[in-house]
């Protein structure tokens, strides 16, 4: 779905997992070179639910300068997922101290779902890395009062890009305002501000009023479909009941957030286990932090995993399913949970002897637990749902093959003969996109029904 938002083709999901391709019935590759232009990649986006459009711009200029291949475009992705690291230690290290920015960085560096999605060609990792870059700006601006210049018009780009990248992002700013009205008591800083939150909404409305609020109408179907008890895009969420089941769900995102999850219910007694090594780590950051230098460090970090807690249970019992729950509306603040961990961690190291010894052995337990989790992360067992297997890219990687042994080759579907196409808009040894041709003579079914060799029919 993303190479085709970045062609600038609209393609929607079938709950059979799918892409219906919406171009004419005929087309070449000329075409698809021709369609690529930002108005139109601007105009999928919409189409889709006018999110991410900041994303897909993006990574259209990325793929301009280095391909269409899945390496290419997840790439971007990867590169977020470094500069998250990379932030995260020196915000770390600004808000506490040298050990608990390692600490914190080792986090970030292999939590399984920072990792999963920082190899996705989703907006989700670049709208994290922007989320905490926010945080960061607002940190210098409010409290360190550090190249207030730079950070003032850092943070009103930052809002919007963030804001565009993916629109759920907005409950992190949210807490960015409770922060700055908290820790600001004298007017000149609430002023300051209100100006640059005024002024970055006020960018980000343009884009409501040329194409947001048009792109919400999908989503509003959506939420609709799920009211009724339909699938959307092949994906059912069970549905919240009662307060037991926010219960529960928040605290799967919890022991999640924090990187120590294990799915199998016949381990239940070590998930009790493992739900305590961060709520300990925890207890020792809140132990008298509001008499300590770290109060408002502390805060910075905590504020952001409130308002998703806030969020999600709102969206919950509006929406009556447990779709909110996802750890994709998550993501955006585990940075946030991994500094506090690590600072959890370092306080319990500084308590005494033993609790030093404690601390390491947590430390070592998560982390041990965060890498063991890296490989289901990273390789289902059903192929079709492993991360790097394309459906589409091995059915163009076969095409190419047939055409360098001068072989023809039909599709058996329009969609699927543009989807290939795009793999090989640079590299096909033909001018013209090869058509699907329902009645040719298949000799032989290659890649789940998407193409085969076209054999003439030899008449007596």
């Amino acid at each position: 779905m993303t190479l085709c938002r970045i062609n600038g083709i609209d393609a929607n999901m079938t709950p059979g997992l799918t892409l219906n391709v919406e171009l004419d019935s005929t087309f070449t590759q000329q075409d698809l070179r021709e369609h690529r232009t930002l108005n139109n990649v601007v105009g999928a986006t919409i189409a889709d639910s006018g999110n991410a459009a900041a994303y897909n711009v993006l990574l259209y200029g990325w793929a301009s300068l280095f391909g269409d291949s899945n390496f290419s475009l997840r790439s971007l992705s990867v590169l977020f997922g470094v500069l998250t690291v990379i932030l995260g230690y020196y915000f770390c290290r600004q808000l506490f101290n040298e050990r608990t920015a390692n600490i914190a960085a080792a986090l970030l560096s292999f939590h399984p779902v920072l990792v999963e999605y920082g190899q996705l060609a989703r907006a989700y990792i670049p709208a994290t890395f922007l989320i905490l870059l926010a945080t960061y700006s607002i940190y210098q601006v409010s409290v360190a009062k550090r190249h207030t210049w730079l950070h003032i018009p850092l943070y009103v780009l930052v809002l919007n890009f963030s804001l565009l990248s993916h629109y759920v992002t907005l409950y992190v700013f949210l807490s960015h305002v409770l922060l700055v009205a908290i820790f600001h008591s004298h007017r000149k800083a609430l002023v300051q501000y209100a100006i640059m939150a005024a002024v970055g909404f006020g960018i980000f409305s343009i884009w409501l009023f040329n194409g947001g609020w048009q792109g919400k109408k999908p989503m509003n179907i959506e939420r609709q479909m799920w009211q009724l008890n339909l699938p959307v895009n092949g994906e059912m969420p069970e549905h919240v009941r009662t307060a037991g089941d926010i219960v529960s769900d928040t605290t799967a995102n919890y022991i999640t957030i924090f990187g120590v999850r294990l799915t199998d219910d016949s381990l239940l007694a070590l998930q009790i286990i493992l739900f305590a090594l961060p709520l300990t780590a925890l207890f020792f950051v809140f132990r008298k932090v509001r008499k300590s230098e770290y109060f408002r460090p502390v805060m910075f970090v905590t504020f952001p995993l409130v308002m998703y807690l806030v969020f999600v249970v709102v969206m919950a019992l509006r929406s009556g399913h447990s779709i909110p729950f996802d750890i994709r509306y998550a993501i955006f603040v585990i940075p946030f949970a991994c500094l506090l961990l690590a600072f959890g961690i370092d306080r319990m190291m500084e308590y005494s002897k033993t609790m030093r010894n404690v601390g390491y052995a947590v430390m070592g337990i998560v982390s041990a637990i965060m890498v063991a989790n890296l490989y289901p992360a990273l390789a289902n067992r059903d192929t079709n749902e492993r991360v790097n297997y394309n459906l589409y890219r091995e059915a163009a990687t076969f095409a190419q093959r047939a055409a360098a042994d001068n072989d023809t080759l039909v599709f058996r579907d329009r969609n699927d003969a543009i989807l290939v196409n795009l793999y090989l808009r640079k590299s096909a040894p033909w001018q013209q996109v090869i058509r699907p041709d329902a009645d040719a003579p298949m000799l032989k079914i290659h890649h789940q029904n998407l193409v085969a060799p076209f054999v003439e029919e030899k008449k007596p």
